[in-house]
């Protein structure tokens, strides 16, 4: 028994201050205690967390368990015990949620018709679900959006995106199907479905998934859109199939558009904001920018072809872009110096690989299944550790982390590893 009892009044405070932190219903994609959706509460790809282990030459992390799924090419969330994917089995892909602390399954959600693009560039979902209180919000590669209760997988709403904004989807040689994964932002869930009429971004409504509105004119990219706080406003920034391009959420507002793209509207990577400098990077002979966001629109710190991200979205840490550079061939990790876009080094050695920072350091994972941690070092390629033959080929979905431990994947497996010191 405690020597000071608190009073009921002082209980009855505790309490109610707990709850307002975490509601009955579950944490925000935003709350820093999950990765409650892709690339995780930032939406940055870094986790903040501390005591993990940093040397994997003297202590080989432990895996876990393995999981076993269907082909597909989402990231996780995990929100406490919860780990929430998609995954096609059979004819039909759906949403899987899987026990985060024994890698097994607890419930699977039918969700849309089977996909395989037409490239033959994998079959299955590629968004990654957003949970938010107590919900989840999956975009398929088809365009189906669709509203579950996190617990059961059960249906609250579904909606056609193609349909609710009035557009359609691309019907050419390079549609590799919906990627972009769903922002929460307030009462709106925020897609890009892409068109030409004032609907190339849309929100729908999180509570029932009609449209609020719809801005823009560009065709669809395959990025995930990111809420910011710039020029002296709330922002939501997309990275189009054409353009970045800056809206109030508020009011549905287009604010600037920034031009950049290449030939097949293939922009992937995810916008990254740092350091006042928002950071955009497409392949295929296109580049990456620096922009400053201003309230009469963007200003361009630098443009150059130094750093093409293909679909890795690159890490900023210690005023540094680190990113994998190239898109079908000849790909390799890059360091560039964010505030003025100066090459500090480059190795091949990686391949294609996704990224996810740690405090000092990167977790790279390449595309045939190779894991390394390196430090987050400007002047230099220093390897803290290798690991090997976890995963198989085709790993290109990005690596998730939540109480120390890491997610991987690659199109028919998950793998947690465990990452405490």
């Amino acid at each position: 028994m405690p020597l000071n009892p608190p009073s009921r009044r002082e209980f009855l405070q505790a309490a109610a201050a707990l709850a307002v932190r975490f509601p009955a219903d579950g944490p925000p994609a935003d709350d820093p205690a999950s990765w409650a959706q892709f690339l995780g509460p930032r939406r940055d790809g870094i986790s903040r967390e501390t005591g993990l282990n940093t040397d994997w030459t003297k202590k080989k992390p432990a895996v876990v368990w393995k999981a076993a799924t269907g082909p597909s090419f989402s990231s996780v969330s995990v929100v406490g015990d919860r780990l929430f994917t998609g995954e096609q089995r059979g004819s039909r892909d759906g949403i899987l949620c899987i026990d985060a602390k024994k890698g097994k399954e607890r419930w699977y959600t039918d969700a849309a018709p089977g996909y395989l693009d037409r490239q033959r560039q994998g079959a299955g979902p590629r968004a990654t679900p957003t949970f938010h209180r107590g919900r989840l919000y999956v975009l398929m590669a088809n365009g189906a959006l669709l509203c579950l209760e996190a617990d059961d997988g059960k249906k609250v709403w579904e909606v056609d995106l193609f349909d609710a904004a009035k557009t359609r989807p691309r019907d050419d040689v390079y549609y590799w199907g919906m990627a972009g994964s769903p922002l929460v932002e307030g009462d709106l869930v925020i897609v890009q479905p892409g068109g030409n009429r004032d609907n190339s971004l849309v929100a729908l409504r999180r509570d029932t998934g009609r449209l609020a509105w719809g801005v823009g004119n560009d065709p669809a990219g395959y990025s995930s859109p990111i809420a910011i706080e710039a020029g002296g406003r709330r922002q939501i920034v997309s990275f189009t199939g054409r353009s970045a391009i800056g809206v109030d959420p508020a009011a549905g507002k287009l604010l600037w558009r920034f031009e950049l793209g290449n030939e097949y509207d293939c922009n992937i990577a995810t916008p990254l904001w740092a350091e006042g400098l928002l950071f955009i990077s497409a392949a295929y002979k296109t580049g990456s920018a620096a922009l400053e966001l201003t309230a009469s629109g963007p200003k361009v710190k630098w443009q150059d072809k130094v750093l093409m991200n293909h679909f890795p979205t690159s890490v900023i840490a210690g005023g540094h872009v680190y990113g994998c550079h190239g898109d079908l061939a000849a790909n390799m990790l890059k360091a560039v110096e964010l505030a003025t876009g100066k090459e500090k080094w480059f190795e091949r050695g990686t391949g294609k690989c996704s990224l996810l920072g740690l405090p000092g350091h990167l977790v790279l994972l390449g595309e045939r299944g190779t894991v390394w941690l390196i430090e987050a070092n400007p002047d230099a390629f220093v390897v803290k550790g290798k690991l090997e033959g976890l995963l198989g080929t085709r790993c290109w979905s990005q690596p998730a982390f939540l109480d120390k431990k890491l997610y991987l994947r690659d199109e028919r497996q998950i793998v947690q590893i465990d990452l405490a010191e």
